[in-house]
């Protein structure tokens, strides 16, 4: 008992040492920008709007770093007229263009083959579940999987459009 009287005071340094650490966390900024696209959709990306994307806002985003060796560098907002593009030849413009483009059909294609296969598990269960407060399964009641059912239709809708 002695031992533990004499080092009350570990606890409260360590935290002291963690609320000093915390204090002086780089603090990192990066761009949000809102565009829009050809069809009237509205999109919140990291990177700036394709060339046939209407720029609407840029914002800035303020976080904390927990790892310099995994962080990306934040974009810079260029200006169509300033871009880095401007000093490419149109072959290589349109060189990155068409990777762009087959990149995001590609991330498009794998959010549909995901959405497609979370609606057909949802409509092949006889039971879903959620996790509970304490880890537990939560079952589902069948108004519940109903409800679920159709949101994964709707997501699978949406990710998928005339696919």
């Amino acid at each position: 008992m002695k031992a533990a009287r004499g080092t009350w005071w570990l606890g409260s340094l360590g935290t002291a040492v963690m609320v000093v650490g915390l204090a002086f966390a780089p603090v990192s900024e990066a761009n949000v920008y809102k565009w829009k696209d050809p069809s009237g959709n509205i999109h919140y990306t990291d990177k700036p709007p394709p060339a046939d994307g209407i720029l609407i806002s840029i914002e800035k985003s303020t976080f904390a770093k927990r790892d310099e060796s995994r962080s990306t560098p934040a974009a810079t907002p260029t200006s169509r007229s300033g871009s880095p593009s401007d000093s490419m030849t149109p072959g290589a413009q349109a060189q990155i263009r068409n990777t762009v483009q087959k990149d995001v059909e590609n991330a498009q294609n794998e959010g549909c083959k995901q959405a497609k296969d979370r609606y057909q598990i949802y409509v092949q269960s006889r039971r879903l579940f959620k996790e509970g407060p304490n880890k537990e399964r939560v079952y589902l009641s069948d108004q519940e999987l109903e409800q679920a059912r159709l949101n994964a239709k709707h997501d699978m809708d949406e990710a998928c459009g005339a696919q």
